[in-house]
């Protein structure tokens, strides 16, 4: 593994954007919503132990209904008022669904898209204790969203090598208390965040490490969960105490070179947030506190730009009140196929959580992203002709060396028609000879039986 080096290209190489789903250029956009599925993860043993009863119930593949735990099924006065909610998103995972399923349904379309030039964006928000970091993350023997992405991008890209060349690189980085780490290199220290010309938000110093298979990806993401700040509390006793943000950066260009070639740059970030919490609930002190505060602050940060998102008329969305806001700046309003998994508990003692969790992701379903593909225009410089034309042959070679592989598979299944047809030809003719030698015999014992019936 090495570190991504810079692509050289032409000073004037710009960026073009291609908005539609067939090949072409064009600087148009599509509207694209904001998928949201909901997760109701299974009641503990412990929760069980405390008398707790399911409040949060999947009716179907879409629709999840939350139940008030404090209503009296016998009060009749309030029988009209009930406090039952009934809440519709785009899909719906019940606590017999396993990771393949949400995988499948959530995520793996999104893969396609990323390797041909798109930014898709997949992250799970809840409350503390929720399931996003097994969502996200799962567990040995059972990958969660991350792991079963790498695994299936990388087969996606080997299926279509003949065609295309690709570079992968990745970066990891956590926000902890608004500070932001390198999990691939934590000796670099605290980085910060940058908006370059084009308006997009750039983390200096942050490690782009180029890869070249699927085990290498994810031993590397595993390298980085190990980096990552976590913290036992009254609430989860594996708590995440800060965001954590994978990009994988996939760039695709063309087997046939030319002077003048495109590059498709495709992004997917995949994001496990930490979950919202109340100091009452998860009796936090002193730094878990701090970690708290600073989690839900970020989190507030979020919840208001959902809300401004999806108001008509407004003009403003304020991303600069946390860094994870200005992270996901272009997977909430910009360019980006994002996916929004909320977590939640069915456990009655979080019932306030679980109730926020679910309003900020039915308000989630009315944002829309405008999505378009990522594609550079690349000049080479008259200095670069002869490595253009050492790639062309270079080319040309692999593609004579695969037909004389062809053309001797080609022979050998040839000759091995010949020698099993010139087998069957031989076992035909000692069949023949067989058969011939029996009648002789036959006949010789005949004759042999007729004469001794005469001298009789």
């Amino acid at each position: 593994m090495t570190t991504e080096s810079a692509l050289s290209v032409d000073k004037n190489a710009k960026s073009k954007k291609d908005a539609s789903y067939t090949t072409g250029s064009g600087s148009s956009t599509e509207e694209n919503p904001l998928i949201v599925a909901v997760r109701i993860r299974p009641l503990q043993l412990e929760e069980t132990r405390h008398g707790t009863r399911p409040i949060a119930l999947r009716v179907d593949d879409n629709m999840v209904v939350l139940m008030d735990p404090q209503e009296d099924p016998a009060d009749i006065l309030r029988a009209n008022r009930s406090r039952e909610k009934q809440y519709i998103f785009d899909i719906s995972f019940g606590v017999t669904n396993s990771q393949e399923e949400v995988y499948v349904k959530t995520t793996k379309g999104l893969i396609q898209s990323v390797i041909n030039g798109y930014k898709a964006t997949v992250f799970a928000y809840g409350a503390t204790g929720s399931g996003k970091t097994y969502t996200m993350l799962g567990r040995d023997g059972d990958p969660g969203i991350m792991g079963r992405t790498l695994r299936d991008l990388f087969a996606a890209m080997e299926t279509d090598q003949e065609d295309n060349l690709y570079t992968v690189s990745m970066s990891y980085l956590e926000i902890y208390n608004e500070m932001i780490r390198d999990l691939l290199n934590p000796r670099s220290g605290v980085l910060d965040l940058r908006e370059d010309a084009n308006g997009e938000i750039q983390v200096p110093g942050l490690s782009h490490v180029s890869t070249k298979s699927s085990n290498e990806v994810l031993e590397m993401l595993t390298q980085g969960n190990k980096q990552r700040t976590q913290e036992p509390t009254a609430a989860n006793k594996t708590s995440s105490r800060s965001h954590a943000v994978c990009m994988v950066t996939v760039k695709q260009r063309s087997r046939v070179h030319g002077l003048n070639e495109q590059m498709r740059v495709g992004k997917f970030f995949m994001i496990d947030l930490a979950g919202s919490e109340r100091a009452a609930h998860t009796q936090n002190r002193g730094k878990r506190m701090v970690e708290g505060a600073h989690i839900n602050r970020s989190l507030l940060a979020l919840g208001n730009c959902i809300n401004a998102l999806t108001e008509k008329g407004a003009k403003y969305v304020n991303y600069r009140d946390s860094k994870l806001t200005r992270l996901l700046k272009d997977s909430l309003g910009g360019n980006s196929k994002t996916v929004m998994i909320a977590t939640i508990t069915p456990s009655s003692l979080q019932y306030d959580e679980t109730k926020n969790t679910l309003l900020y992701a039915d308000r989630a379903k009315a944002i829309k992203t405008k999505v378009s593909k990522n594609i550079v225009d690349v000049t080479h410089h008259i200095a670069q002709y002869n490595i253009v034309i050492k790639e062309l042959q270079n080319e040309v070679m692999r593609l004579k060396a695969k037909m004389h592989e062809q053309e001797a598979s080609s022979r050998i299944a040839r000759s091995a028609v010949s020698i099993h047809s010139l087998h069957s030809e031989v076992t035909e003719m000692s069949r023949r000879e067989t058969v011939a030698e029996i009648k002789w015999l036959r006949n010789q014992l005949l004759g042999a039986f007729k004469e001794q019936m005469e001298l009789r």
